[in-house]
């Protein structure tokens, strides 16, 4: 009985997460998607936008750390699941994986210059070229 009160002290480490953001080329429609759709598109489900201009889907290496927290936060699945369902387009001739970039330099650069592109930065530089995609607060 006398323990009870010190179960309040057990240390669990916490992971010290930046909110990571969804960045667009100028030539996207869209301002605003939900988490779900935002899933769609980076598992190559949904692959235009609404003025049919082709989704680009840029990543960074499995692991990135910045790559980490947009799996989990925004997509709200593991990387590794992510890894799984692009295997299996690659696999059965149904569709392409996303292009893996080395850095978010690299992403920002390659989202600034392609048409219909999407990617993702732990910060963004003022004056950068691309837009920043706002999520809806509540899911299709």
């Amino acid at each position: 009985m006398w323990l009870a009160p010190f179960c309040c002290f057990l240390y669990f480490p916490s992971f010290e997460t930046h909110s990571v953001e969804v960045i667009v080329n100028s030539s996207v429609p869209q301002k605003q998607l939900s988490a779900s759709h935002l899933r769609r598109i980076f598992t190559v489900r949904h692959r235009q936008w609404a003025n049919d201009l082709p989704i680009k889907v840029f990543v960074l290496a499995k692991n990135n750390a910045t790559h980490k927290n947009f799996c989990l936060q925004k997509l709200e699945v593991f990387p590794y699941q992510l890894e799984k369902i692009w295997g299996k387009l690659l696999f059965s001739g149904l569709g392409e994986p996303p292009l893996v970039l080395t850095d978010e330099k690299e992403m920002i650069e390659m989202v600034r210059k392609t048409p219909g592109a999407i990617g993702y930065v732990d910060s963004l530089p003022q004056n950068s070229g691309v837009e920043i995609m706002k999520m809806e607060s509540s899911d299709d």
